[in-house]
């Protein structure tokens, strides 16, 4: 007989999270982080059992995590961003830029980093129930609106990659071993 757990509202988690990417702290999100995984299969089919499936195998997994970040500054657009360079002038520090290149023909899974998602509400120190994608990549497709009455919030989109461990994602303590 397996392993029963006992009910416990303790269980039932809410909350926002900080995001981290490649070390750096993006900032305040607005709207909610969100977790997708999804996973790809094959149904076994025969003849003889018509359109009931006799069996199914995981064709593939995936895992993609939505941010709707709030704070636009240079660093973010640079980190998000594939193709970007952030310039400042050599004799003004003041004036910075970030240049976009169009940016064909870069392999995302090259630039893909380390993504942490770590609830807001628990101290740094514990890592119990942190979402971390090792290798986590973004094309750096955004879309926001300059209006009135609104924040400038853009979505990025972060795809994960399976890293050399065949590691898709983590939840809770990386470090933790066999």
């Amino acid at each position: 007989m397996g392993f029963v757990a006992t009910p416990s509202t303790q269980n039932v988690k809410i909350g926002v999270c900080n995001v981290n990417y490649n070390s750096v702290d993006l900032g305040y999100t607005k709207g909610g982080v969100e977790v997708e995984v999804t996973t790809d299969t094959h149904e076994v089919m025969i003849d003889q059992f018509g359109n009931t499936p006799i069996s199914e195998y995981i064709n593939g997994r995936q895992v993609i995590v939505r941010c709707p970040l709030a704070e636009t500054t240079l660093d973010n657009m640079v980190s998000i961003m594939p193709g970007a360079t952030k310039i400042t002038d050599a004799t003004d520090t003041a004036s910075i830029k970030v240049v976009v290149t169009p940016g064909v023909g870069s392999n995302l899974l090259s630039l893909a980093q380390k993504l942490i998602l770590h609830p807001s509400g628990l101290t740094t120190a514990d890592v119990t129930e942190d979402f971390v994608v090792p290798l986590a990549g973004t094309a750096g497709a955004i879309r926001f609106a300059y209006k009135l009455d609104e924040e400038r919030v853009y979505n990025i989109e972060f795809k994960a990659y399976p890293d050399s461990g065949n590691i898709l994602f983590i939840f809770g303590d990386e470090t933790a071993t066999a």
